[in-house]
């Protein structure tokens, strides 16, 4: 069994403005208590950069390294200095603590990266998370507590887009906004002992999305280095084929068979590398039309397009894994959290509506997986649905681990992870 988590998007029309500020001063105040108590210790770093051919020169400098407080015994201080004042349930307590500790691990990853300067991260939207303990939910009702016994909050998701494909999951923590909610929902899939990953296939990538692994690519650049060295020299010959049409004919064919044997060795060792990556998957892949794509692109991206082979790595992996199809209708331009269509920015995505960014080719991998469930196309799946930055933005994301077709070997090359 497989937990899957979705987040949809609802509006609705409360008045809750005083909430939302008091809950975001809040925040800000578990944010400076803990801020407070930081300790900061020095560490040795190394560094290097590049003189060329593969050589390095290496230096040290030392850095102030944050450690966050994290003993019961501050967390219970912490709990009773918040609840001072504090007019609503006391589970929003709590419940901001958690924010605030998401929020300072985030900048403090930042911070280590040399994205963040030392600078304490300050609040900036208004959002309340509200926790499974104050909510009581009955079919498609649910009840949220602002005050015990004195104000609730009530919103039904029946008559919504996406109540069919959720009205049997459960219903998780929810993020209230100024407009809109931001509702959960977990269910255990079961597989048949078989895990559904999600391909988005692309020019010089695989991009596979594993609902434990998280996301992969799978690099092709070396598959298409080989078919464009090829196609120059066959390109050159063709051109000087009327000089010597038989001389030039002969090495013609012994290029052409050349370029189709190293294809065929690179998909080979690929279908099998990826098996036995993905043992007990079924893999989802797109149902390309090549030929249409080609209508649309200029002569360019054309020849690029005709390198690409994704018929013959759906082939040659049919032979040794269950593999289905999908539609793939805007896979890479739907948002997975809103359902909005993406706009497209140098290879990234953001959406005009809930402001999610993200790689393109992760958000059709991602896609393209849910799909295969038999689900909505949107929804995302994240273990924390606050923003992962102070102000709100998401980080842009990057593969958990990259890969490379060994050659030589048996198994997948990790260039990292």
């Amino acid at each position: 069994m497989t937990k899957v988590v979705l987040t949809y998007r609802m509006p609705h029309n409360w008045n809750i403005d005083l909430f939302l500020k008091e809950y975001q001063k809040l925040l800000q105040r578990a944010i400076d208590e803990i801020w407070e108590n930081t300790t900061w210790k020095e560490k040795r770093v190394k560094h290097r950069y590049s003189l060329g051919r593969k050589n390095y020169r290496y230096y040290g400098t030392t850095r102030l390294i944050p450690y966050f407080p994290q003993s019961n015994e501050f967390k219970r201080k912490l709990r009773n200095e918040l609840l001072r004042e504090w007019p609503f349930a006391k589970h929003y307590v709590d419940s901001a603590i958690k924010t605030a500790y998401s929020i300072l691990k985030s900048w403090r990853q930042n911070y280590l990266k040399g994205k963040r300067k030392r600078v304490k991260p300050v609040v900036k939207r208004k959002f309340v998370r509200v926790k499974t303990t104050l909510m009581k939910v009955e079919g498609s009702k649910i009840r949220v507590t602002i005050k015990p016994r004195e104000e609730y909050l009530e919103l039904d998701f029946s008559k919504e887009w996406f109540y069919e494909k959720v009205k049997n999951w459960n219903v998780g923590e929810l993020i209230i906004r100024e407009s809109d909610v931001l509702l959960t929902f977990s269910k255990e899939v079961e597989f048949s002992g078989r895990i559904k990953i999600g391909i988005d296939s692309n020019l010089m990538s695989l991009d596979i999305f594993h609902p434990e692994k998280g996301w992969i690519r799978v690099d092709l650049s070396e598959l298409h280095r080989v078919a464009e060295t090829y196609d120059r020299i066959i390109d050159m010959l063709k051109s000087v084929q009327r000089k010597a049409p038989k001389r030039i004919g002969l090495l013609l064919k012994k290029y052409w068979t050349r370029r189709r044997n190293r294809i065929e060795d690179y998909l080979n060792k690929l279908a099998v590398q990826l098996s036995r990556e993905f043992p007990d998957a079924v893999f989802v892949f797109e149902d390309l039309n090549k030929f249409k794509m080609l209508q649309n692109g200029s002569r360019k991206f054309n020849r690029k397009l005709s390198r690409a082979t994704w018929k013959k790595i759906v082939g040659k992996l049919s032979y040794r894994v269950p593999v289905e199809f999908v539609n793939p209708a805007y896979t890479s331009s739907t948002c997975p959290v809103c359902g909005s269509r993406l706009e497209s920015r140098n290879g990234l995505v953001e959406c005009p509506n809930c402001g999610f960014k993200a790689d393109r080719q992760f958000v059709g991998a991602f896609n393209v997986f849910v799909r295969g469930l038999g689900v909505a196309l949107s929804g995302a799946e994240r273990d924390d649905l606050l923003p992962d930055e102070p102000g709100g933005e998401l980080n842009v994301m990057k593969p958990k681990s990259v890969v490379r077709v060994d050659l030589n070997g048996r198994r997948f090359t990790h260039t990292y992870s």
